[in-house]
């Protein structure tokens, strides 16, 4: 790997500063940094920059310094050209970003040596479709989100799978999540706790008003079809926690595993659960 963007968090002063240090140390180990010509500037290397209609050549590793919501924003914007993502955890969880920041340099030697492998990592597509017209696409790594607006008290969601009727959620939303994602918002909803080497999706209510609503786990090639029943208000579809789309009665998404996937970077000597385990025992979750 030669050509690597870097993509701090802009609102992170630390992983602006840490932008800017990374330029060095990249330099010192015979790759080349690259950044958008926006980022370089405010780093103090333009030499670096490039336009955004050419940001993406020939870019073989994308790091990451921020913590998981910049590298579920990476996520999307390097989709589809499943570059692969490094992160380096300036944030609270971190089961994402694979780095401490103090490890940095450490984990350049052993980028440079070749001692790392790549792990896939299923996204979410959703489509929303009004009146038979496509409306919008989006894409997530961690997770769909159908959620009442801020005035409904609860939004009533029926709930298709691979085309057969499911069941009506009364709740305050619904949570469509990957395996990546099941230690995010679904986790918090009560979901399960899955390895995310599974080819699977799940489905979670978030706050049901009904005893028998539970987490499902699905086969990844299930699609998900939603609608907000008929007397309901509107109601915001998000991907990733981002990218609010108003939805209303009647419109359809149709919720499935996306084309392409995220690549995410790790060294070798870090296990698929290192992240969680060390978070449980923090307390940090």
């Amino acid at each position: 790997m030669k050509k690597l963007l870097i993509f701090p968090n802009p609102m992170k002063p630390h992983a602006m500063e840490l932008a800017g240090r990374l330029v060095q140390l990249l330099l010192e180990r015979g790759f080349h940094p690259v950044f958008s010509r926006e980022m370089a500037d405010r780093v103090g290397y333009p030499q670096y920059g490039r336009a955004s209609e050419a940001l993406w050549d020939d870019i073989e590793l994308v790091v990451v310094l921020g913590g998981d919501g910049t590298m579920l924003s990476a996520a999307r914007q390097v989709y589809p050209r499943e570059i692969p993502l490094l992160g380096v955890n300036l944030g609270h969880l971190g089961f994402l970003t694979r780095v401490e920041s103090h490890r940095l340099e450490e984990a350049l030697d052993h980028l440079r040596a070749g001692h790392y492998q790549f792990e896939d990592r299923t996204m979410l597509e959703a489509e929303v479709y009004r009146e038979g017209q496509l409306l919008s696409r989006l894409v997530a790594l961690n997770e769909m989100v159908v959620n009442r607006n801020a005035f409904a008290t609860m939004i009533k969601l029926e709930t298709w799978i691979d085309g057969e009727f499911f069941t009506t959620y009364p709740a305050d939303g619904l949570i469509v999540a990957t395996a990546t994602g099941s230690t995010a918002y679904s986790l918090s909803a009560g979901g399960p706790i899955v390895d995310p080497r599974a080819r699977a999706i799940l489905v979670t209510p978030i706050c049901p008003h009904s005893l028998y609503a539970r987490p499902l786990v699905l086969s990844e090639k299930a699609e998900i079809k939603v609608k907000l029943a008929p007397d309901q208000a509107d109601g915001t579809l998000t991907a990733d926690g981002h990218n609010g789309l108003a939805v209303r009665p009647g419109d359809e998404i149709r919720i499935s595993k996306a084309s392409r996937c995220t690549r995410l970077l790790r060294y070798d000597d870090q296990g698929l659960f290192e992240a969680l385990r060390l978070r449980l025992k923090e307390g940090r979750i």
